[in-house]
């Protein structure tokens, strides 16, 4: 699969063809250029420690470890490799080190821009976008930050086939593992060095289903991740700009409006079931204090 590719040239994005935003809605996923001065650091180590106990390593590296104490923030995923950090930006702020807030909200600026530059592409009206997205587009709704790690030890697939819940995901990862399913066939997201790969997620193209140009939530897993000997573990790490998870979602019809189709929390459940089959049945929707009722997370 080849992706468009885009780089960040002002408050927009620059493509290297006139229809490349056009395009990557249309595939549901396009490469995005580390914008100059990016340090992915602090997430590559967080990736690294997260699921370490304090007292295990330097003093250095404990702001980042022990996150497996705290409930409704780390999840183990019993049926894959996987195990993650699920954290807003309330829970980002009491338990991050300054260095990772700061990385963190650059990933969540990035997931804005590309945000409003996919509904400005669409013809959508600029006066809708703060309530058809539940306040995201302004910095409200809910804005995650995931860190993955992938467990070598377990002979299972590395990440469950879904599809993103939000409107934009900005993932960054250095290893091969991430497929996406393009005409019924699994085929390699291979990582590019200085480039995140950008997701569609399913309440963008919930949103645009009406229109002549659909966003496409683009159906991705990882596949089970097997170093070489000595090798360290597959890990990634994204941010995500999703609606509040106790509101509605929208839908913008050709004629302009836009009306509530269904409700967060119900279409988060659904997904919960349908994709991890575990007993974390509130995976996106039990928050920090504050996310959900349009103030900033």
């Amino acid at each position: 699969m080849t992706l468009q590719r885009a780089s960040v040239r002002g408050t927009g994005l620059a493509f290297g063809t006139e229809d490349g935003l056009s395009k990557a809605l249309a595939d549901g996923c396009f490469l995005l250029a580390v914008p100059a001065g990016f340090d992915p650091g602090p997430g590559i180590t967080l990736c690294r420690e997260f699921y370490r106990a304090p007292e295990d390593g330097p003093e250095a590296t404990r702001p980042y470890r022990g996150f497996r104490a705290l409930e409704g923030v780390y999840f183990d995923r019993e049926h894959f490799q996987t195990e993650h950090v699920l954290i807003d930006g309330p829970g980002r702020r009491s338990h991050f080190p300054p260095e990772l807030i700061a990385m963190t909200e650059r990933m969540g600026e990035l997931t804005l821009l590309v945000l409003r530059c996919a509904m400005a592409d669409l013809g959508i009206a600029t006066h809708l976008w703060s309530e058809i997205t539940g306040g995201a587009v302004d910095g409200r709704g809910t804005h995650w930050f995931a860190a993955n790690h992938y467990r070598s030890d377990r002979a299972q697939l590395g990440c469950a086939p879904h599809k993103d819940t939000g409107f934009v995901t900005v993932l960054y990862n250095e290893e091969p593992g991430l497929e996406a399913l393009v005409n019924g066939v699994w085929v390699p997201i291979d990582p590019v060095s200085g480039h995140f790969v950008v997701n569609f997620g399913g309440a963008f193209e919930l949103l645009t289903a009406a229109l002549s140009r659909p966003v496409h939530a683009i159906l991705h897993r990882v596949r089970q991740c097997t170093p070489d000997p000595g090798a360290a573990d597959r890990f990634s790490f994204a941010a995500f700009a999703n609606p509040p998870a106790t509101g509605n979602l929208y839908q913008v019809r050709r004629d302009g409006s836009a009306a509530a189709v269904r409700s967060s929390e119900d279409f988060l459940r659904e997904f919960n079931e349908h994709t991890w089959s575990d007993r974390h049945t509130d995976f996106g929707i039990a928050r920090s204090v504050g996310a959900g009722r349009g103030e900033p997370s």
